[in-house]
């Protein structure tokens, strides 16, 4: 069957345009999980203070992510020391650094998608540090004339600087986006139900509710004794005729 140049013409254009669909299909996700994502900044802080260290280093975090400053990271740093006896101690100490932030301001959604991927990478092991799985693990090659390049690979803000949409950071990263989400909206809501019921406890200074203690079985009746059978009546004798 011979192709012709209408037929060609049109297949081109068809390609064309799927092509140039693409991205548009990816934005409008990218869109509706920004939107999913969008929580106030205080749930945010209260959601990553374990991340990131402490409340007030999340809330510090948080607000930098939100306007695209650099950003302040706390971590365990680990010092081994030679002793004179030839052994060794090690000591381990928090440490802040400050990290240039590779990425412009964002919204309060992108700033949840940022921080629940860096939880996600940081909890599977696969980025030793919050700082890493934002910005990227570092390497240092020493080159043949002695001087050494650091080159930096991931990152979440790293891949987001570059272009890349949420859901193509997500998919490379090994991760669904939308699962992350949904299951920080789940856990979020826990959290408040069990905040809640507290604060109703500290509120009001009332103890749970004892259950009802069941009533006792009343005991079965028993049964009345038999009353004795009435003895018979003597026969009254026949009356004799009168003579």
């Amino acid at each position: 069957m011979r192709t012709t140049p209408r037929r060609l013409l049109l297949s081109t254009a068809l390609i064309a345009a799927l092509a140039a669909s693409a991205p548009v299909l990816a934005q409008d996700a990218d869109a509706e999980i920004v939107a999913q994502a969008s929580v106030p900044e205080a749930r945010l802080v209260e959601r990553y203070t374990d991340l990131a260290g402490s409340e007030a280093a999340a809330g510090d975090l948080v607000s930098d992510l939100r306007t695209g400053a650099d950003f302040t990271v706390v971590e365990e740093v680990t010092t081994t020391t030679t002793n004179p006896d030839g052994t060794t101690t090690d000591t381990t100490e928090l440490v802040e650094r400050t990290v240039v932030n590779p990425n412009g301001p964002m919204g309060w959604g992108e700033v949840n998608i940022s921080l629940s991927l860096a939880q996600a990478l940081v909890d599977s092991g696969a980025y030793p540090s919050l700082q890493s799985a934002l910005t990227g693990i570092e390497t240092t090659v020493t080159n043949p004339d002695g001087t050494t390049t650091i080159t930096s690979e991931g990152g979440v803000l790293a891949m987001r600087a570059e272009g890349m949409g949420w859901g193509a950071i997500s998919k490379e990263l090994g991760f669904n986006l939308g699962s992350l989400v949904s299951a920080s909206n789940r856990s979020d809501k826990s959290v408040a139900a069990s905040a809640r019921a507290d604060k109703a406890e500290r509120t009001t200074g009332k103890p749970d509710r004892i259950a009802r203690v069941d009533r006792p079985e009343k005991p079965e009746k028993l049964d009345r004794p038999q009353r004795p059978e009435r003895p018979e009546r003597p026969q009254k004798p026949e009356r004799s005729g009168r003579p």
